[in-house]
């Protein structure tokens, strides 16, 4: 019987100061698992998915594959991909979900209860 899959229990997102993220995949992945990411997502939304053996076509390279099973791992954790009912990717909105929940907790914090209720 396989192990179970073991996700990070959180993840660091990098908050520009000065200058907005062009991309919310800026503010986790960076380098080359930045390339990787963004290939990941464009064959997501090309083909539908992503099966479990299609890194073996998309990525060569024996490092990029290692980076491959990082980035993966990110974003089930973050919520951006979730695993569909044939074992394959695809894309999720649970991080979007994710994000608004904590701005609703800053604008609790501060005190600006109009727009949360």
């Amino acid at each position: 019987m396989p192990r179970r899959r073991k996700l990070p229990d959180y993840v660091s997102l990098k908050i520009p100061t000065y200058e907005p993220a062009d991309n919310p995949l800026e503010l986790i992945f960076d380098g080359r698992s930045l390339e990787i990411a963004y290939k990941v997502l464009e064959h997501i939304k090309e083909h539908g998915r992503l099966y479990p053996d299609d890194y073996k076509e998309m990525f060569k390279d024996k490092s990029d594959q290692v980076l491959y099973f990082r980035v993966i791992k990110k974003m089930l954790a973050l919520k951006m991909l979730r695993i569909s009912s044939d074992k394959s990717y695809i894309l999720s909105d649970g991080f979007s979900n994710r994000m608004e929940t904590i701005a609703k907790l800053w604008k609790f914090q501060i005190g600006d209860l109009k727009d949360l209720w």
